[in-house]
């Protein structure tokens, strides 16, 4: 029921209606007009200018730039005097309609929800679990979540300059309309473990390199690795042979068996 359901709102975002409809994802964190939207309401822009209500005609197209948040299907009533070229897959909207609520999960494919219960851990990591994973995360595992990577684009766009790299801690490579096999999901997840380690270490969980770029400390990239491994092997299991499958969530489930 639950796949069939998601199914349903990729199918939502493309089926012609008669005034445009979309997606609009709105983070927990955000205030603006859309912060209160209910089904059936009308949500305007206070005045016509800007910041706009960004309407993504697609799924595919919503960055869900923080999480947690929510995810509603709207009708546009009245376009910005402002729009983006005619390729963008979003439109900027003064006033829309809301329709109904669909489930955040949805933004990470059909099997989103197995997503959402990874990126959910990532945020209530202790220093404990921290060590666990890195310790566990070990080459055959980085190996075969590049393998899942290349599968995919072997599927979506095999012309990708991408194919055949190493994707050993890829989050988001263009392809088919979408960022990944999971859509923002590895973005998604790679930014929550970010935010949990400055939130238990602060400067500490993270590194500088002589070009100024900051990145995770060694802890807690083994342990952002461990649960993008999961996201892959959860999220998009028809990429992961049974073989893959183990290496990617082996970590996962010596820490979180369920």
């Amino acid at each position: 029921m639950v796949f069939r359901t998601l199914i349903s709102w990729l199918a939502s975002a493309v089926r012609p209606r008669g005034r445009r409809q979309g997606f609009v994802y709105v983070a927990d964190v955000e205030a603006g007009p859309m912060r209160e939207a209910k089904p059936g309401a009308t949500v305007r822009n206070p005045d016509r200018g800007p910041p706009w209500i960004v309407v993504d005609h697609s799924l595919r197209s919503v960055i869900p730039a923080k999480w947690p948040g929510r995810l509603w299907r709207v009708e546009i009533l009245e376009e910005a005097p402002e729009q983006p070229n005619a390729t963008a897959r979003y439109t900027r909207a003064a006033a829309v309609r809301v329709l109904e609520e669909a489930p955040a999960s949805a933004l990470f494919g059909p099997r989103g929800e197995a997503v959402v219960r990874v990126i959910d851990r990532a945020g209530r990591l202790e220093l404990d679990d921290v060590r666990a994973l890195s310790e566990l995360v070990g080459d055959e595992a980085r190996a075969a979540y590049s393998r899942a990577w290349n599968r995919w684009l072997a599927e979506v766009d095999q012309a990708s300059p991408h194919f055949g790299e190493n994707h050993d801690g890829t989050l988001a490579v263009f392809a088919g309309e979408t960022r990944s096999p999971i859509g923002g999901g590895f973005t998604v997840l790679h930014e929550v473990v970010s935010r949990r380690a400055r939130a238990l270490a602060g400067d500490a969980a993270f590194e500088t390199d002589e070009d100024g770029e900051v990145f995770l400390a060694a802890d807690w990239a083994g342990a952002s690795h461990a649960l993008l491994h999961a996201a892959m092997a959860l999220g998009a299991p028809d990429l992961v042979p049974p073989g893959d499958r183990e290496l990617l969530t082996r970590a996962w489930t010596a820490r979180f068996a369920e």
